[in-house]
Parts: structure tokens; sequence; C-alpha cells
């Protein structure tokens, strides 16, 4: 046998790689010298024998559209024209690249997929036969339109048709045979006229992969079957069909097993056969000790291959859209393809030369004639019709990072760099190209120096956004859906992105009841990684999150970064406010904190080029990993008994096996593995279009992987492996499934699109079984609910949205959380309203992408277990030592600074209980103003408060008025400003850096971390007491009831008079104090400033005083005195001088 080598490797076409898909299909034409290939995008070109180029000679799209592409499974040569082969249709087309016809095979049996296509053995016919599968024989139910055909090549028509009995998958012509291979694995011999079943010969049990027929032999590769599962058997088998005997099998060596076959042209003894690994070998049937091996120098799969009728050269078609060509022997220039004379391959015809001018210095313009136009020149369009994504000219590519150009190594011409540590996260992350939308910044305001300005009311520079200050106004805002028009893209209006205006007083009297007339609290936005909203509202209205991070709570867990902590007591809070809006300050502080969220670059930045549905499902993975190594961790802390470690376990968590095996040595490895959330896989098959969202989920929980890696058993380098998972049970699927959507693209988006069929692709419920460790998943559309099965009820959704004009943000539909359970609900950040199912299930337009989905088990096991898991709840109390501990971070706290004594357990509060509270606040961030030419000024964002001290006296017994809570905040960002002035923080300046009373090194005050601080008041707040003093939120993730807050400031308001009177007038007029001018503690300093312990305890007393008044029933009285002397004094005390 002759040695072949390789002598051309080019594309397929002049498309990007990979950007028309793998190349499916070769085919080297009999009448002329051309290689012609087909891609998985549909497109098929011809090359010709000019070595190295193999020069394109035709290219056109023959199957499918660019939304969706239908590969090419097949190409025949005839006489007048090329034949291709796609899953729905039969296309002729001439070698220029002009269609003669196409057949529609919807047209003759509905729901077939077209799988392969050959010639008719008989010579004088004209014919072809095609032939495939339906959807439902796959399933094993052959139905009426499984078929083959026969079309007349030269009619364009199919001619007959006869029932395949079986799911076919190749056909092959031999010397008197129509040979059909079945997914069973046997081989049909059908006579070609009336396509009658005259023999079956039974070849591999587990499926055909590939057969070729010459002459009188068959030869086919396929499936074994070994412990349940399919591998390639390392035999070619071969029958005589003379005899219909099999032959002695050929043992095939090159590791991985066949993927393609192909007979030698010329002697039927000599085959060619391939892996999918990028090897292949030469062998002779005749003499098995002279194979030949070869290796393709390619990192890319072998999707395809083909032998020249000269058998002179050898065709492999990768995965990544190249063609490879091999040769026999040498060739110099050129490579024959056909062993005899061919006619030359069709060329374009030459351009007409363009017309001579002949051109002086004063020849007129205006005798160059230009042709007459009815409609607007090219030259005429404005910017915006010009300017895409696309465009080279308006749309600049990004350079390349300097830290990657640094560290590039040349290799044969490629460039390798490791990845910048200040780009990891970023891997998926395409930068928008949209300059209209970099000239706003996060919150919807035009950034410095923009060239557009859009005004809203008075010089305001928004994009587009709702505002109402008067509650009048929001009073009188329509009811009706009309309110909320259009946008651009046809998105309803109330879907566009929220941004609070501000006033002079700040977010206080923005009316965020306008945007919410429900009962369920929206969230605001006037934060950082304010996306994580979408999200935190999701899992707050998904029930076993819900109480799993509520009794996590409950549990003594003091770490100050744990996410379940927070999502627990954000959790409660949406559930005390009852529509009141919320903040996620404290969990987004400690996850902008987090180092790993840093790294996994979960953070925004205000950015607007941030594609939110990627980042929200990074978030979703990182919160649940997070929650569930916190809860163990706590768990393993505490010492539970294994009777509560259930307690701590994750609802969200899946228990799975996964299972590797290497093909080399066929050993298999299994390891445990707990996985939080399923990230949905889209094939790209020739079937992709059939699944449905349950058929991805399956594929998605149990998918396979093959990989090339080290085997550890034989130490194989490079060993494909193949890896797959398996579940346990029915019983061990989680209460919670949480889904990533996964969409990337439109071709992900389209699986979302409905098809007509009446049914969208989301359906409101999901059964799952595990069948030997497989899951089988079905939608649910009725009430109907299988027997033994896990039944998953659609609970939340989170959304991606953008107008046409807009930056992208989350938006998050909800279902039934009150007691309607077929009540949706969308939030849109502090907007919250009720949404027809249709619409959450509906994804018909482009501005709307799923991100995650939160399922929810409702099977009657799921409901036992919940309640069980509730009974087991009622044991868990809450950590009274937050109140009887003397909790301190201070190393060098002093005595005389010491002003408080903790509770004793008598003392410990009961509802009803009256308390004194007061709270002082240092800001993080300073006011950002716009100040605009005529002098006016807006607020673009208000100064950002931190607590920084909080102070609770005993309001009733012996010892009224002693504080048993005065902590100072350990505040972990840096402080713009202690407001000293007014929160008597002191800030202490040394050498190296500036510290003071909320840094642990230097203060003497008790210093205790924020969670401690933020417990001890959801504690006071949980056990039901009073407490006096308006605090403008003790800290915005605190909400309590106005039913436990005695304000007294409202106290002493008269309605006749719109003035509110301060604290320190108060108490001038009524106590004859004169409080908030500084503290004179032990060491007989000054210190500057308000005291959180003498505020308390002047409204604890004008509290007892205002009892006295009502008593004696002289409150107004004495409102008209305070109303009255008040001007005089101008409304603060007097000085004493």
């Amino acid at each position: 046998m002759a040695e072949w080598a390789q002598q051309a490797h080019v594309l397929a076409d002049h498309a990007p790689p990979g950007a028309l898909g793998a190349v499916t299909s070769l085919h080297f034409d009999s009448l002329s010298e051309l290689l012609w290939v087909g891609s998985a995008s549909g497109q098929v070109t011809s090359h010709t024998n000019a070595l190295p180029s193999l020069t394109r000679c035709t290219s056109y799209a023959a199957h499918g559209t660019p939304r969706q592409p239908h590969d090419v499974r097949a190409i025949m040569s005839i006489d007048k024209s090329i034949l291709s082969l796609s899953e729905s249709s039969v296309r002729a087309t001439q070698r220029s690249g002009l269609g003669r016809w196409t057949i529609d095979v919807a047209e003759h049996a509905r729901g077939l997929q077209l799988q392969s296509m050959c010639g008719s053995p008989l010579s004088s016919s004209s014919d072809i036969f095609v032939g495939g599968a339906t959807a439902s024989a796959l399933n094993g139910q052959l139905t009426d339109t499984d078929v083959v055909l026969t079309i007349n090549t030269n009619s364009g028509s199919v001619v007959r048709q006869a029932p395949s009995e079986a799911v076919l998958t190749h056909l092959r012509k031999s010397g008197r045979y129509l040979c059909t291979g079945t997914a069973q694995g046997t081989v049909q011999l059908r006579d070609p006229r009336s396509l009658a079943i005259e023999h079956k010969l039974t070849a591999h049990h587990g499926g055909l992969i590939d057969i070729q027929a010459e002459g009188h032999l068959i030869y086919s590769i396929g499936w074994t079957l070994r412990q349940g599962r399919r591998m390639a058997e390392p035999f070619i088998k071969a029958f005589d069909l003379r005899t219909m005997q099999p032959l002695v099998p050929i043992p095939m060596t090159a590791p991985g097993g066949p993927a393609f076959l192909a007979v030698h042209p010329k002697k039927s003894s000599i085959l060619a056969v391939a892996t999918p690994q990028s090897q292949f070998q030469v062998m002779d049937t005749q003499y098995a000790g002279l194979s030949q091996f070869y290796s393709l120098t390619s990192n890319a799969y072998i999707t395809s291959m083909a032998f020249s009728s000269s058998a002179e050269a050898l065709a492999f078609g990768e995965s990544d859209g190249t063609v490879r060509l091999w040769t026999s022997g040498s060739s110099a220039g050129a490579v024959r393809f056909n062993s005899y004379p061919t006619a030359p391959p069709p060329m374009a015809d030459p351009a007409p030369p363009p017309p001579v001018v002949e051109w002086r210095n004063d020849t007129p313009l205006s005798s160059i004639g230009l042709p007459h136009y009815k409609e607007a020149l090219l030259s005429c369009a404005d910017y915006d019709t010009l300017w895409s994504d696309a465009s080279p000219l308006f749309t600049m590519p990004m350079p390349l990072d300097k830290g990657v150009l640094e560290q590039a190594v040349d290799v044969q011409g490629m460039h390798f760099a490791p990845l910048p540590r200040h780009l990891r996260g970023t891997r998926n992350q395409l930068a928008a190209a949209d300059q209209v939308l970099a000239r706003f910044d996060r919150t919807g305001k035009l950034k410095p120096g923009a060239a557009m300005r859009l005004r809203s009311g008075r010089g305001t520079r928004r994009v587009r956004v709702p505002f109402r200050s008067e509650q009048d106004e929001g009073a009188a805002a329509p009811e009706a859906d009309d309110a909320w028009s259009k946008t651009g893209h046809g998105m309803p209006a109330y879907y566009a992105q929220m941004t609070i205006q501000y006033s002079k007083f700040g977010v206080e009297d923005f009316d965020f009841a306008f945007y919410n007339k429900t009962a369920y609290s929206g969230l605001e936005t006037n934060i950082g990684a304010a996306y994580a909203n979408s999200l935190l509202q999701a899992l707050h209205y998904a029930r076993p999150f819900r109480a799993f991070a509520k009794r996590h709570i409950l549990f003594a867990c003091t770490a100050d970064d744990c996410l379940l902590c927070e999502a627990g007591f954000l959790f409660r809070m949406l559930e005390d406010a009852q529509g009141t809006n919320c903040q996620a300050s404290n969990l987004l502080r400690v996850l902008a904190r987090s180092p790993q969220a840093t790294t996994l670059g979960l953070l925004d930045h205000g950015a607007l080029d941030v594609p939110y549905a990627h980042l929200v499902q990074r978030l979703h993975h990182y919160l649940l990993d997070q929650a569930s190594q916190r809860a163990l961790r706590t768990g393993a802390l505490l010492s539970l008994p294994p009777a509560q470690l259930v307690l701590c376990a994750n609802p969200c968590a899946w228990s799975m096996m996964v299972h590797s095996q290497c093909g080399a040595c066929g050993h298999t490895a299994s390891r445990q593995q707990l996985s939080h959330a399923v990230d949905l896989l889209y094939p790209s098959g020739p079937t992709r279009w059939q699944h449905d969202l349950p058929a991805l989920l399956s594929l998605s929980i149990c998918r396979e992987v093959l990989a090339k890696m080290t085997c550890r058993q034989c130490q194989t380098a490079f060993a494909p492996h193949n890896t797959w998972r398996t579940l346990l049970s029915t019983d061990a699927l989680p209460a919670m499934l949480c889904m990533n959507a996964g969409v990337l693209g439109a071709e992900q988006l389209a699986y979302w699109v409905p098809r007509g069929t009446g049914r969208g692709f989301v359906p409101p419920r999901l059964a799952m079984q595990v069948d030997r460790g497989h899951v089988r998943s079905a939608g649910l559309w009725d009430d109907k609910t299988p027997p033994h099965a896990a039944v998953y009820l659609l609970r939340a959704m989170v959304v991606q949205v953008q107008g046409a004009y807009d930056a992208p943000h989350l938006c998050t539909y909800v279902r039934g959380p009150g007691a309607d359970p077929d009540e949706w609900v969308l939030f849109n950040d502090f907007l919250v309203r009720p949404v027809e199912e249709a619409e959450v299930l509906h994804f018909g337009a482009s501005w709307k992408i799923p991100a995650v989905l939160v399922w929810e088990r409702v099977d009657s096991a799921a409901q036992a277990h919940a309640a069980q898991l509730q009974d087991m709840a009622q044991s868990l109390q809450p950590d009274t030592t937050l109140l009887t501990r003397d909790w301190n971070l201070a190393a060098h706290r002093h005595a005389e600074h010491v002003r408080h004594r903790v509770l004793t357990e008598d003392e410990l509060p009961a509802p009803g209980t009256l308390v004194a509270i007061d709270a002082e606040f240092v800001s993080l961030a300073n006011e950002e103003l716009e100040v605009f030419s005529d002098g006016t000024r807006s607020l673009l964002q208000p100064s950002h408060l931190a607590l920084a001290r909080v102070s609770v006296l005993r309001g009733e017994g012996p010892a009224e008025g002693e504080p048993f809570i005065d902590d100072h905040i350990h505040t972990t960002e840096p402080v713009v400003d202690y407001l000293t002035q007014y929160s008597g923080i002191q800030r202490t300046y040394t050498l190296l850096t500036t510290a003071g009373d909320l840094a642990p090194a230097t203060t003497q005050v008790t210093l205790v971390p924020h969670k401690i601080a933020y417990k001890k008041l959801r504690l006071l707040v949980d056990r039901g007491l009073s407490h006096h003093q308006y605090v403008p939120r003790l800290t915005p993730d605190l909400y309590v009831p106005p039913s436990q807050v005695i304000d007294t400031v409202q106290l002493y308001h008269s309605p006749a008079h719109p003035r509110k009177l301060s604290l320190r007038f108060l108490s001038w007029f009524l106590l004859k104090q004169d409080i908030q001018k500084g503290l004179t503690i032990g060491d007989g300093k000054q210190h500057e400033g308000h005291d959180s312990i003498e505020d308390a305890d002047a409204a604890l007393q004008l509290y007892r005083r205002y009892l006295v008044f009502e008593r004696d029933h002289r409150l107004e009285d004495m409102l008209e005195d305070l109303y009255e002397i008040g001007p005089r004094v101008h409304w603060r005390p007097p000085d004493k001088s």
C-alpha cells in the first residue's frame, strides 16, 4: 500500500473559523475535479484540486436559515446537478450554484427527519433514495410517515415510497440491492424497484455507526453494549451478499473506536477507518499485518471522511469547519480526483470592463452621467442608520489588554498567554458596543460631556423615570394599565429600569407607594450591586429556602461575613414590611467585602455594559454554595446532634454520583458530588429543535461529557474519557430546583420562542422521576399528577429586560406570594404589580431573556418533609445571650467609657416592655450634586450613612433610664465623614493611619461587630417591645412594625402646624435640660457631638411627661405654648448669655 501524507488544510468557506459550524459531509465530484463540502449551517462549498490552496469554486446556502440552520447530511453528484440532503429537504443545484429544485419532505411524510441518501443500483435509473425516521420512531413507535422515498432527479418529484419498518440511519447501494442501515444494528437489503425488504443482516447489537457497500461486500462499524452502556466496537464486520453470511471480523487497533469508514474505490479489500480523535488507519483485509496508522495534527474532532474515485485523495472534515486533504504518493501542484478526464469546473463570468472616460483638466463633472433616483441616496442616511454593533467603522475593535500582550508566547503562528488576574471572571463577557447607552451611568444620568442631553422636569437630566413627590399626585395616578405605555420593541413601560429621584430631603419624600400598591415589599436600588435584588426576591418567595435561612439565624452564628444570616434577616424584614419598601444593603455590603465575589466578577460597579443575565447566574451559584457551606460549618461548630443536622441542609442541594470511564482501558471511577443549581445545556445536533424544557433539564442533569485527559489507571496521555452523572432515587430529589437558563445568544433564545404548538416552552409544573440513576422529566399543563413522581411548581423566574434605549436590568416574576396560588407578581426593584401568567411564560420578543428559574417541590412527600422540618424548628429559640453577655472587640476599652450594664436573665424583655433607643451615624460616601448653569442644583445621590452607635435604655422598673446596650459598631468600610458634631464619634490621627472610636486597635469604648448589634436589635423587635425616640432607620435591613414604635417627635406635633419640633427644643422647654451640647465623661474632657444615651433618656422623660399631660387633659394647651414660644427663640434653646 502507498504511503499517505497531508497536502492541504483549508477552511471550508470564507467565514471565520467555527462560524459555519462543523463540516458534516464530504463528496468528490465524479464528473469534475471538485471536492464538495457541507457544513452544519447548511452551506455547500466546492474546492478545486489545486494544491495546497484547494481554491474555492462555488459556495451557496443550501438548507435552513441563519436563525434555524439545517446541517448538510449528504452530498451526491449526478450529470447535471449536485444533490444535497438535510433533515427536512432535498435540493438539486447546478455546479455554478443556481438551484434547480427543492423537495420539502414534510409535504410527503410529515415529521420525517432525513438521515441519508444514495443512488440507485440500476445503471439506467435516474432515481435516488432517501430515508430517516420520525420523532415517534426514535421513541420506539413507528408511524405511517416512517418511509423510504424514491425521488426522480429529472423531475424533482417523489415517485415512490415504502414503509421503513425501523429507524433508518444509512442508505447505500451495492451491486443489486439497496442497503438500508437501522438504529437497531441491522442492515436491510431492499429491491430497488419495489423497495421491498428481501434480506436482513444482523451487524451490531448496539446500533450502526457507518456502513459501506462495494460490489458484493458490505462493511459496517457500530456499537456494542457493555454493562448497559454503548461503546464503539473495535471491529469492522463484513458480509458477503452472494451467500448472505458474515465474514471474519476485522480488528481495528486505533484507540477510541471507529467513527467513519471508507472503501478503496479500486480495491474493495482496502479500507480507511477514522476515529473521532483525529486518527485514521488504512488496512488491507487480505493482509492484516500491513495496516498503516496516521494522526492528524489537530485539536478538533473528525466529523466526516471521503475517498476520491481515483483513490489518490482522502478528505477529512473537522469540527472547527476546516478540511484536510491527504494524498498517496507525491503530488505537485494538483491531485487527480478522478481517474478519467473530466470537464473543467464552472467559473464565474468575467466582469465587463468599466467604460473608458476621457478626462482632462477642462472636462466638466456633469459630463459623467448619474442614474435618476426617486429615493434618498445612501449618503443621506443618518448616523443611527449606518451604525451597528458589527460596523468596523463606527464600532472599533477593543484593543488587547497590555497584560496579555506582555506574556504572549508565539507557538507555530498562534499566540498564547495566561489570563491576567484583573481579567478573571470576565471570560465570557463581551463589552457592549452601544455608544448611546455608554452616555448614561448606572442610575440613568447622563455622564459629564455627553453629547446628547435629555431633559425631564426642572432641568433634571434623566433617561425616563416616572416620579411622584407628592402624595396627592400618587393618589390621583390612574390605576389602569394605560398609565404604563409601550416602550421600544413593544416592551411595557413598567419593565423599564427604576431609578429613584431625590429631593433635598434625599429618599424620604420619594413616593414609593405610586409604584407598589400590593402587600409585597420591593427593594430599593440606590446601593451597589442592586442587580441582586431580583435573585433575592426569587429566593425569598421560595418557601423551602426562606425557611432554611430563617432557621439559620436562630443558631448562634457570629460570622460577620455569613451571607445566609443576612439573607435570613432580609427575608424576615420582607415578611414584616407588608408592602413597605426595603433595602438589602447589609447583604450586599457583605457580598462586596467578599474576595471570592470580587474574583468571580459579581460586582457590577455601576457599569452599563454588564450582561446581567449571565452575572446573576454566577451570583446564583455563589449564594447557594455559600449558604450550604456556612450552614454545615455552623452545625459542626455548635456540635448539633444528628437529628438537628437536617435543619442545616440546603433545600437546593443535589446529591449525585459522577462517573468517569477511560476510553483506552475502560476503567471507571466514581465520586459523590453536591450541586445546587442546574445549568441548562442546549444540544447542537440535528434534533435540537425537538427538545422542550423538561428534555433539556434531563440532558443537563445527567449530562455526558467527552474529554481528553491522562488516565490515572493506565497512564495513557490524552485518553478519551466519558463522564456522566447519576442520581440516587426520586425521594432524594431536592425540595427546590434552581435552574440557570444559560441563554448566551440568539440560538439558545430561539428554544424559548413558541413554535405554534399552543404551549410555551416553560410548563407551569414539572414531573421528575429517577429511573436507574437517570432523570426523566415531563411538563405538566393540567392538574393531573403522575404517581411516584416528584412534582415541581414554577415559583419564581428572573429575566433580563432591555428597552430600545435603556440599559439592561433584571426583573423577577413570583407565583402566589399570597393566598392565591395562581397569582403572578412582577418585582422590578421597588415597582411591584400583578401580571398574567401568559405574560410571564411568553418569550416571543427579544427584550426579555430568561436567566434563573426557581421551582418548588409540591408533591405529598415534599410537603410531609417540610412539615417535619417545621416541627423540628419549633425547638429552636433565639440566642438570648446576645443581651446578657458583654460583647466587645476593643483592645483597650477604658472602664470610664463603659456606661451600660447588660441585662440579667430576670430582666429579659417581654412583649410590651418599654425601652428608649437612640442611634448615631457616620457617612461612608458624600452626597453627589449636579449644579446647572442657572444656579439650580439637583441631588444625584444622597450621602450613605452607616450605623455607628446604638444605645438602649431600660424604660421600666427600678433601673429605669439605665442603659443595657451602648455599642459602637465596627465599620470595615472607609469612613469619609465621622459627623462628630452630630454623632459624637471621635476620629484619631496617627502617623500611619486614621482611626478612632470605630477601630478595635485605638478605641476606648465598647465596640461590637455590625452583625452582633443587628442581632441584638432584631431580638428586641422579635420579643415585641416598644421603643421611643425617632431614629430614621436604625439599620436599613431592620423593619420595626409601627405598632411597636412610639415617636417622641410625633407625640408633640400639632396637626395645625406643619413644623415638627426637635428633641433638643422639647427637652429645653419641657424638661429644662439643654442637651446635645457635648458630653463630659470621667476623664473631665468635654467631648463634641450628641450623646445617644442622653438623647434616649430625654425621649423617655418626654414620653412620661406626655402621659401626664394627656391624663390631666393639658396636652392641647401645652402644644399651643410650644408653637408660640418656638418662633421667638428660632426653635432652639437660647444661649444662657
